[in-house]
């Protein structure tokens, strides 16, 4: 099997149930949900009943008598309702629901008949293209869900479409949708998803190992997918309809160059529940929406300052990604974030002239910003929000290089945190002023957050006048004082008495002690957050025959597979006999083996020498 195939099916063994595109469990039946509003809008009017589960069963009873209807009258549908945009949900109770203007726009087209679909189809399109995931009206979008940032609907047109160009095929199989393309976390990984395609098709007897997965990825999504009427659910592919190649090839092409800043939000339910589509927010089509901004003086206006650039460097796994979201900014929609790398350009950061297809079909050449370009132009059109560069591995990249004239900006007033100097660089004015003379600076409520391994020794390192230009924060390599992660700090490492935090402690006094002469043996310590506290707990999952399941058995691997490979492996490479008893254990596959082969205590107890076994599990006294 291809390795990226392996690779991809090695991700999805790996994922949690659902941990995909997702809806909800209830149908996304359009005709059924508008009664079930129609019923709440009732309720919240009149009070006709006691509550809203009492007013949807009697609205829902009179509607399938009087036109022979079957729709079904669970009042928990509402959820879908919402994923929708027909209500706004504000608390937990759906009393309070808000009755949107996408359902005031249906039961006008309609006149109240809701299964009239026909009369508002293209309503029923343009909801269905809005959805995200995951927004925050998915209760899982800040946990199984928590990586995923994607407008599904627009992404599959994506695929489709260059699929199409290629290969005069507008369509994919259902098992290419289902764990290729609805597995997929962000627009911008269609090439990824694409080739993934490419190698399930040339090799057609891997396609089985990916239906096992069936139960675990039913994403539902496809159930509201498919009430759109551009595509064709014909046998067991998922197709462009013909007719509507041109319009969709449009759609994707305007959706690319929109001016969409939505993230999971409020931002993003305010446009869900609104009648607008994706083409409303294209601003070289949207006058109403250009001549608001020409109201503002971007280079003038009030506008949030303490602008800055910080290096937070420390030991890996030490909480420098974590800090960035619980300290500076946890909302995605609000940063831009990369990884620096040895083939990382200048031209990957602040976007270069790429071939692109017109609405006509035609190739032009125009810039393509990078994310340097693409924060800051959102950084400058919204002055009263804060946004975020987030440079991950910032040394492991020749930034100076990757930098390039950028480097300028990097000077910072101390007034507000805007640039000091500005340069001219035509493309990113052009992109972000919209006038190709404009000088190019940084504002004051953009910062440039970069992490830094300090343990890393064969990587690029940064010179003095780069580093002056940053402050530098040390991460330091032990749980929050506040007790913010006091649960993950006392997780004990799967069955046995140890918890995590008693473990690198540990571990880490051992490798400075031993290592002192060593000029880096203060960065081969293990970081606080070097492991998930998911993958510390012990799964007790059997199969249908009473026996650990084999998601489970992998999942209790994770701690030997990960720490203590690389104490042995890394931090003790060179006098493994300090940790490991290597009377009983003599190679890496024996240390796994041993340790997952029992139980208790007595994982330890298999590996390590027997000084370092009683510190971290004292003996017991009567």
């Amino acid at each position: 099997m291809n390795p990226l195939l392996q690779n991809k099916i090695n991700e999805l063994e790996s994922s949690q149930d659902f941990e995909c595109w997702y809806l909800v469990k209830h149908n996304p039946d359009f005709c059924n949900l508008c009664y079930l509003v129609d019923a709440l809008q009732e309720f919240q009017t009149n009070k006709n009943s006691r509550n809203v589960e009492e007013a949807v069963n009697k609205k829902i009873s009179e509607v399938n008598t009087a036109k022979n209807l079957s729709l079904s009258n669970n009042y928990r549908a509402l959820r879908v309702a919402a994923f929708l945009g027909l209500i706004r949900i504000t608390s937990s109770s759906y009393n309070d629901a808000i009755i949107t203007d996408v359902y005031k726009e249906i039961k006008e087209l309609c006149h109240g008949n809701y299964e009239d679909i026909y009369l508002y189809k293209n309503v029923i399109n343009r909801q269905i293209e809005k959805l995200y995931t995951a927004s925050i009206i998915d209760e899982g979008y800040n946990q199984v869900r928590k990586n995923y940032r994607i407008y599904p609907v627009m992404f599959l047109y994506k695929v489709l479409v260059e699929l199409g160009k290629t290969t005069h095929d507008y369509s994919v199989s259902m098992v290419e949708y289902k764990y290729l393309i609805s597995t997929t976390k962000k627009y911008s990984d269609y090439l990824d998803t694409m080739l993934l395609i490419k190698l399930l098709r040339d090799d057609p007897s891997v396609e089985l190992q990916f239906t096992r997965f069936r139960s675990k990825f039913d994403n539902r999504m496809n159930v509201a997918i498919e009430l759109l009427e551009y595509l064709d659910f014909s046998g067991d592919r998922i197709k462009i309809k013909d007719e509507y190649v041109a319009e969709i090839n449009k759609k994707v092409y305007e959706f690319e160059n929109g001016n969409f800043d939505f993230g999971n939000g409020d931002s993003y339910v305010d446009f869900l529940c609104s009648k607008k589509g994706f083409l409303n927010f294209n601003i070289d089509n949207n006058a109403e929406h250009n001549e608001e901004k020409k109201d503002i003086d971007y280079d003038t206006c009030s506008r949030e300052i303490g602008g800055e650039n910080v290096i937070l460097y420390g030991v890996p796994g030490a909480g420098k990604s974590w800090t960035i979201k619980n300290e500076y900014c946890g909302d995605d929609s609000k940063i831009e974030r990369l990884v620096f790398h040895p083939d990382y350009t200048y031209s990957d950061f602040v976007g270069q002239i790429l071939p692109k297809l017109d609405e006509n079909n035609q190739v032009t050449y125009v810039f393509t910003p990078g994310p340097f370009t693409n924060i800051l132009k959102k950084a400058y059109l919204h002055p009263d929000c804060k946004y975020y560069l987030v440079i991950e591995e910032v040394n492991r990249g020749n930034a100076p290089a990757i930098f390039g004239d950028i480097f300028q900006l990097l000077d910072r007033k101390v007034i507000d945190g805007s640039s000091e100097y500005s340069i001219t660089n035509s493309d990113i004015a052009r992109e972000v002023y919209g006038n190709d003379d404009h000088k190019v600076s940084i504002p004051s409520n953009l910062s440039i957050l970069g992490t830094m391994n300090t343990s890393d020794q064969n990587v690029f390192t940064l010179d003095t006048a780069f580093q002056r230009r940053w402050s530098m924060r040390l991460i330091q390599n032990k749980f929050p004082e506040d007790g913010s992660e006091k649960d993950f700090a006392n997780t004990k490492i799967l069955d046995t008495d140890v918890t995590w935090e008693k473990f690198f402690t540990e571990i880490n006094n051992l490798i400075l002690s031993k290592n002192i002469r060593m000029t880096s043996s203060e960065d081969k310590r293990l970081g606080t957050h070097f492991i998930s506290k998911e993958e510390l707990v012990l799964d007790t999952t059997v199969d249908d025959k009473g026996n650990l399941s084999k998601s489970a058995v992998r999942h209790n691997k994770k701690f030997a597979e990960k720490v203590l490979k690389y104490l042995w492996d890394d931090a003790f490479k060179f006098n493994k006999d300090e940790v490991f008893d290597l009377t009983k254990v003599n190679s890496l596959e024996k240390v796994i083996v041993e340790f997952t082969s029992v139980n208790g205590n007595e994982r330890f107890g298999k590996i390590l020498k027997q000084n370092i076994y009683d510190a971290l599990i004292p003996k017991k006294t009567n």
